[in-house]
């Protein structure tokens, strides 16, 4: 079945062995378990339970939060497919059952046969750490892992097929453990399938865009909005740090032009939840990303020496991000297809459509119910059609319309202020990266926090891209925000960046950081290791520190707590 969110939803609600009403003989079972934050862990598991299934398997499909681990333990033939959200986090849909595992007896998977795949984006610290975690606990918990985890980048479509078809070969050759009549035996402390709340993906709530505000100057290279929404449900219940999720809907331009290249009319139904065509490429499945895997399918029946296909081939990750960068579902069909398609074959191919998080702009405490969002619109002309991001571009359309969305807050697990108002806070945050910070200095503000507050900025030019430029000095002349540092990175001959401002105060950073400041970082994921690296600088030049010690130093600031990124 599929939910009112399009989350897939496949179960058995048995144990684990089934007889083929055929033949009468046993039939090989598999349940895939996934804990998914965006769609794509529940995209390649459903993507697994279709493959497994062409080959005879009874497999079922579940989220985690859906059966507690003592049901797990119950399966036949386990696999995970998880991806890691935040910092080395559990996705929200695998966090109750991770917390439960964690209280489980000591053989509660004992000669359960298992394995793990596990999906992440290696740009990131953590790297695969919640299907690490996972895999490693079930391991101690008795169970039988069949072959090595797999950790998939993000091209998962393209490195995880072989470690697939082996794990469907290998779990054939799996005898299920044997099980006695008791249920309950390795009762697991408070295990009940987590409750579903309400503020999530599958149950989101609501808002309406009350307000919108040009940020940037007319002539910069980027226009970047400030946008007040008014929300109902647990969306108001936030902490400055925490993200609102924006579930977008497809432009009915883009639909329109990919139903004309299908040759569709448009009210065709393909799926057996009876929608039409055009709402399901409306508001169901991903256009503007266009994924590795779906490039791959497409270019299969291409000439040896078509370039996109060669592309493919070459096994080259980064050259094949570089001809997507820019590129929706459409461009891609047209670069690589003529009228060939098959429209119900390209629809099973489609990822569902992602919500797109944004660090929150506003505090509790100054903004009341209001929810204030940074956003950089993505817009561009390319191949004689205006391409628009789908989520800046659906803001835009519902600040104008006043159209009700839906939304969902999304809770940091690190990066909020420190429970102690009296420390000191040292924010990094380029461009819109500047946004959790504004919340930051907001509630600092009337909540009289004790603390000092130190700022640094950055982006290309000053003039038309210094993005709340009055609120920072009116907080600087009222005093909330004690050090304000700023980079500005064309507005003169050398490029000039927020890490090159951070080794230049290295002093007085060291001084903070001695006191017990701590430092927060938000930007895109490039920026992390740059920020890493100018911190490193300042330990070595001002705390007299080895290499080593200043490692040692960093990494005990972030298991403190004391700095912390949100990058993307």
């Amino acid at each position: 079945m599929t939910t009112d969110t399009g989350e897939l939803v496949r179960t058995n609600q048995g144990t684990s062995s089934e007889v083929s009403s055929e033949t009468g003989t046993a039939v090989q079972t598999l349940s895939v378990l996934y804990g998914s934050q965006t769609g794509n862990a529940e995209f390649l598991a459903s993507k697994i339970v279709d493959k497994a299934n062409g080959q005879g398997y009874a497999a079922e499909l579940m989220s985690l939060d859906m059966l507690t681990p003592q049901d797990a333990a119950r399966k036949d033939r386990l696999l995970i497919v998880t991806a890691t959200h935040d910092n080395g986090h559990m996705p929200d849909n695998a966090q109750p059952f991770w917390d439960q595992l964690q209280s489980a007896g000591s053989d509660l998977f004992k000669d359960v046969p298992f394995a793990v795949l596990a999906i992440g984006d290696s740009m990131y610290e953590d790297f695969c750490k919640a299907g690490s975690d996972l895999d490693e606990r079930l391991g101690e918990l008795g169970g039988k892992r069949i072959l090595d985890r797999l950790d998939c980048d993000v091209d998962y479509d393209l490195t995880s097929g072989k470690w697939i078809r082996g794990m469907l070969e290998t779990f054939k050759t799996v005898v299920p453990k044997k099980r006695d009549n008791n249920p309950e035996d390795s009762t697991v402390p408070g295990a009940n399938p987590a409750e579903q709340p309400k503020g999530t993906r599958r149950e989101p709530d609501t808002a309406t865009v009350v307000e919108a505000r040009l940020l940037s100057a007319p002539e910069s290279e980027k226009e970047v909005w400030h946008y007040e929404l008014e929300v109902s449900g647990d969306s108001r219940n936030y902490r400055p740090g925490d993200s609102l999720a924006v579930i977008p809907t497809n432009s009915i331009e883009l639909v329109e032009d990919l139903l004309g290249f299908l040759g569709l009319a448009g009210s065709e139904v393909f799926g057996e939840d009876g929608k039409t065509v055009r709402e399901t490429l409306q508001n169901d499945y991903e256009l503007r990303l266009p994924h590795l895997g779906i490039v791959a399918w497409l270019v299969e029946n291409l000439a040896p020496d078509h370039p996109v296909r060669n592309l493919v081939e070459s096994g080259d990750r980064n050259a094949l991000e570089d001809w997507l960068w820019g590129r929706d579902m459409l461009d891609v069909l047209q670069e690589t297809r003529t009228t060939d398609v098959d429209p119900g074959e390209f629809l099973s191919m489609l990822r569902p459509l992602q919500h797109r998080s944004y660090s929150i702009a506003s505090s509790p405490l100054a903004d009341g119910d209001r929810i204030h969002l940074t956003v950089s619109t993505v817009q561009y002309e390319t191949a004689g059609r205006r391409h628009s991001g789908a989520c800046s571009g659906f803001l835009q359309s519902a600040a104008q319309t006043k159209t009700t969305i839906k939304v969902f807050p999304l809770p940091a697990h690190e990066f909020h202020l420190p429970h102690d108002n009296s420390a000191d806070v040292i924010m990094v945050g380029p461009g819109v990266g500047v946004a959790p910070f504004r919340g930051f200095l907001r509630d600092r503000e009337v909540s009289q926090a004790r603390g000092r507050n130190w700022l640094f900025f950055g982006d290309r030019h000053e003039k038309p891209s210094w993005l709340y430029q009055e609120e920072m000095e009116e907080l600087q002349s009222n005093g909330v925000l004690n050090r304000l540092s700023v980079a500005f990175s064309r507005d003169q001959q050398g490029k000039v960046y927020v890490q090159d401002r951070i080794r230049e105060e290295g002093e007085d950073i060291f001084a903070w950081l001695s006191g017990g400041a701590s430092v927060y970082v938000c930007g895109g994921k490039q920026i992390a290791p740059d920020i890493d690296e100018a911190l490193l600088a300042v330990l070595r030049s001002h705390g007299a520190m080895t290499p080593e010690k200043a490692h040692d130093y960093l990494q005990s600031l972030k298991s403190e707590g004391r700095y912390v990124k949100d990058v993307y």
